[in-house]
C-alpha cells in the first residue's frame, strides 16, 4: 500500500489517506481523519464496555463513516481504492462513497471475503476447500474453531462475514477488486464473489542496485512470521537433514517452541529492521519461504529476488506463478521435509547454480514485477471502474 502511494504519486496523481490510528503508525498528513484503534483481543486488558464497542465496530463503525464523510468532502477523490477495512474500519465507509458517487476498487490480500478466518484452514491446520463453506455456509468456521482456536471469536468472524455478504452485500458497493495472483482471484470466484470483475495486478517491487563483486554466501534464509502454516516445523527439520546453516528472522507465536527445538545450525535473530533483512538476503545463498497455506502473492518471494537471490518455496497458492521451478529457484511440495533438505543441499552444493538463478530472479523482478508495470496496471483498474460507475448510475452533482 505504502509503495503504491509513491508510485502514483510519483506519476502526478494526488492520495489521501485514511487508517485506522494504530500506535505503530507511519506519520501521515491525513492523520486527523484517522479512526480510533480498539482491537478486540490484541488489549489483553479492555474493559467489557470497550470490548462490546470493538466487537460492534467490526459490524459498522460510525465513527469511520463520519471521518471518512469529511475526508470525502475536503479532499474530493476521484476514485476510492481500499485494502483491508475488515474489523477496524469497516463496510461503513462504503457506504459513505456510494452516497458520494465515488466508486471503489478493492484489493484482496487475504481470503477474508470467503473465509472468516482469512486463511482457508480448516481449525487453523488443514487446507479448506472454498466450496465447501459455500457463499453463505460458515457453520464450519464456528465448529472447528478456525479463528485462533476460539469459540467466541470463530463465531464472532462468521457472524461478521454474513453480515457483509447478506446484508450489507458489500460486493455490490465496490465497482472492482483487485488480485495479486490469478489463484487468489480463482479462488474468490469459486467462494462465490462472481458480481463484480477481478483484475489480476500482481504485487511489484524496485530491484536493488547490486554490487559487482558480489557473491553468494553459505547461509540460508526464512525471513517472515513464526507460525504454523509457514512451515517453519518443516524448514527445522529439512536444515538439520541438509546440514546448512539456516537463519531465521522474525517473530511469531511459535517463536519459543520453535527456538527450543531448533538443531545447532539454526540461528534466530529475531524481528529485524527492513534494511536490515534486505542486507541479510543480499548476502545469503537463498531465501526459503516453505509456507503450508496458500500464500496470496508473498513478498517473502519478491523481496530476495528483487536483490538477486534465488527462492526455495513450496508449490502452494500463487507462489509459482511469482518464481519458476528451475529458472529463479526451486519450488517443492509443502510439508516435505526430505524434498525440502535435498533443494537446500543442492544449492549449498554449486554456488555458481545459486549464482544464476538469482540473477534469472532478479531479471524476472524487473521485467514482470517491476513498479511501472503495476502503477500501470492500477491505473487501468481505475479507468474500468469509472467507466462502470458512468455507465449504471447518473453523474453526481
Amino acid at each position: 500500500m505504502f509503495d503504491e502511494i509513491r508510485w502514483l504519486e510519483d506519476a502526478g496523481h494526488e492520495v489521501g489517506h485514511f487508517s485506522a490510528d494504530h500506535p505503530e503508525n507511519d506519520q501521515s498528513p491525513w492523520s486527523d481523519y484517522f479512526v480510533p484503534y480498539l482491537e478486540l483481543g490484541v488489549h489483553t486488558a479492555l474493559v467489557p464496555k470497550d470490548k462490546v464497542v470493538a466487537a460492534r465496530r467490526m459490524f459498522w463503525n460510525e465513527e469511520a463513516a463520519r471521518r471518512f464523510k469529511r475526508l470525502l468532502r475536503d479532499f474530493r477523490p476521484a476514485i476510492i481504492h481500499v485494502h483491508g477495512i475488515h474489523r477496524q474500519i469497516s463496510p461503513s465507509i462504503l457506504h459513505v462513497a456510494r452516497e458520494a458517487g465515488i466508486p471503489v476498487v478493492q484489493s484482496l490480500h487475504d481470503y477474508h471475503p470467503i473465509c472468516p478466518a482469512d486463511d482457508l484452514l480448516l481449525a487453523g491446520a488443514v487446507a479448506c476447500d472454498p466450496v465447501r463453506c459455500g457463499r453463505f455456509n460458515v457453520l464450519p468456521c464456528a465448529l472447528h474453531r478456525c479463528v485462533q482456536r476460539s469459540s467466541a471469536k470463530s463465531a464472532l468472524a462468521a457472524a461478521e462475514l454474513l453480515w457483509r455478504r447478506w446484508v450489507v452485500r458489500v460486493e455490490s458497493l465496490v465497482e472492482a477488486f483487485i488480485s495479486p495472483s490469478r489463484y487468489l482471484a480463482t479462488t474468490m470466484a469459486a467462494g462465490g464473489v462472481r458480481r463484480r470483475p477481478i483484475h489480476v495486478v500482481p504485487n511489484a517491487i524496485p530491484v536493488a542496485v547490486l554490487e559487482a563483486d558480489r557473491s553468494p554466501g553459505e547461509a540460508f534464509v526464512y525471513a517472515g512470521r513464526l507460525s504454523r502454516e509457514k512451515g517453519l516445523i518443516t524448514l527445522l527439520r529439512a536444515a538439520e537433514r541438509a546440514h546448512v546453516p539456516l537463519l531465521v528472522a522474525g517473530e511469531g507465536p511459535l517463536g519459543d517452541t520453535l527456538a527450543a527445538q531448533a538443531p545447532p545450525n539454526v540461528s534466530f535473530l529475531g524481528r529485524l529492521p527492513g534494511e536490515e533483512i534486505d542486507h541479510l538476503l543480499a548476502g545469503c545463498r537463498a531465501a526459503v519461504v516453505p509456507s503450508e497455506w496458500a500464500e496470496n502473492a508473498p513478498m517473502a518471494v519478491l523481496e530476495p529476488m528483487a536483490v538477486g537471490r534465488p527462492v526455495i518455496a513450496t508449490r502452494m497458492g500463487g507462489i509459482p506463478e511469482q518464481l519458476r521451478d528451475g529458472v529463479d529457484g526451486i519450488l517443492v511440495r509443502p510439508g516435505d521435509d526430505l524434498e525440502l533438505a535435498a533443494a537446500l543441499r543442492v544449492l549449498a552444493d554449486d554456488a555458481g547454480l545459486a549464482d544464476r538463478l538469482g540473477r534469472s530472479a532478479r531479471a524476472r523482478v524487473e521485467g514482470t514485477f517491476d513498479p511501472q508495470t503495476h502503477t500501470a496496471g492500477l491505473l487501468a483498474v481505475y479507468s474500468s471502474a469509472l467507466n462502470f460507475q458512468t455507465s449504471v448510475a447518473p453523474p453526481v452533482t
